[in-house]
């Protein structure tokens, strides 16, 4: 087999594992749903509880959960686009050594950020499928501190539920914004450009 042959081979296992990055997000898709729907039961049957003791447990233990699983998920999808890109770059310098780069689109494709600004550099990692799941969970993570928010009122008052909500909200925006900085930073780490990659091809 020549070099060229063995080269094509390997850039169709990396077209595969490109192809199965993008087909996981069912799978976090899916626990979410699991997650928030039995949050909204559980907030739903709160009022049904007479023992404050037992419902302020039981609201805590699900309010826990449903955040960290709100961030566990962005962090999943933080990695998800980090290795989607990882693959991409490789496959593009390997495209641009067998000269099957003039049938891809022009210009850069993949290339990592040079300064990360707003939620365009943030989120640069995600494929276009993916900003919207980026987007739904900010406002998944809005929606689940307000839960905790407005049952918490009724427990320490407004000036104290306020500060609770202030500080989950501002430390998962935090946590958000830091992973997928990270992302970010070790993907310009590793990143080469295929367009400077001398031809391995044996001509």
């Amino acid at each position: 087999m020549s070099k060229r042959d063995e080269l094509a081979g390997y850039h169709h296992t990396i077209s595969e594992q490109l192809n199965a990055r993008l087909a996981e997000s069912p799978r976090f898709f899916w626990a979410l749903v699991v997650v928030s729907t039995g949050y909204g039961y559980v907030l739903w049957g709160l009022q049904s509880i007479t023992d404050k003791h037992e419902a302020a447990f039981l609201f805590a233990i699900t309010s826990a959960l449903a955040y960290f699983a709100v961030l566990w998920a962005s962090w999943y999808l933080a990695a998800l686009g980090y290795a989607f890109r990882f693959l991409q770059n490789a496959q593009h310098c390997m495209e641009h050594a067998l000269r099957w780069d003039g049938y891809g689109p022009k210009g850069p494709s993949g290339d990592p950020p040079a300064v990360i600004k707003g939620f365009g550099g943030l989120f640069s990692l995600l494929p276009g499928i993916y900003h919207a799941h980026a987007f739904g969970l900010i406002g998944l993570l809005a929606i689940v501190v307000y839960g905790i928010y407005w049952h918490c009122q009724k427990w320490l008052g407004s000036c104290w539920a306020i500060l609770v909500g202030l500080l989950l909200l501002g430390f998962g925006f935090g946590f958000i914004a830091c992973v997928n900085v990270h992302y970010v930073r070790r993907y310009r780490g590793k990143w080469r450009n295929p367009s400077l990659e001398v031809d391995v091809l044996l001509l």
